[in-house]
């Protein structure tokens, strides 16, 4: 059985020796993991602030702020509370509960041309408000995006 079982040998620290490291290696070594965890916080906390949401709108004012900078042509908002009993248009979803109706429209340059009108149902008015706001910010975002395609050349 000698012949047909080979045996591995499993290299250890006893085999190959270490030398130790001197004093300024060793500082050297440590400056450079402290420079690589500074590096590692700073790239943390940018990219947190980078990519941070924008807070939610908590009221009316703060709506009225926000939409004010997303749409500097001008805005208008109608927002209509149906009862129990109302009629509902045909274009509302399905609810148990009487639904917020949130109808918006943007302006361009001239105060008269309509650049587009968007509606929104919504449980209360903070989520219509909110809701108002996330597709106006998601307009502009894809505005960007369209304009920085357009500068490359590339066809959407």
């Amino acid at each position: 059985m000698n012949g047909a079982s080979a045996k591995f040998v499993i290299a250890s620290g006893v085999q190959g020796g270490h030398a130790r490291a001197s004093e300024l290696e060793t500082l050297l070594i440590a400056l450079g993991i402290l420079a690589l965890a500074v590096a590692t916080a700073l790239i943390f906390l940018y990219l947190r602030r980078r990519y941070r949401r924008p807070r939610p709108v908590g009221d009316q004012w703060q709506a009225l702020a926000v939409m004010g900078e997303l749409c500097p042509h001008g805005w208008q908002a109608q927002i209509t509370l149906r009862g129990w009993d109302a009629p509902v248009p045909v274009d509302a979803p399905p609810s148990r509960v009487p639904m917020v109706e949130l109808e918006w429209t943007q302006f361009e340059e001239g105060a008269d041309e309509v650049a587009l009108t968007r509606r929104v149902w919504t449980p209360t008015i903070g989520e219509g408000l909110q809701t108002m706001v996330e597709n106006r910010r998601t307009d502009v975002a894809l505005e960007q995006t369209e304009g920085a395609a357009g500068e490359d050349d590339q066809r959407w």
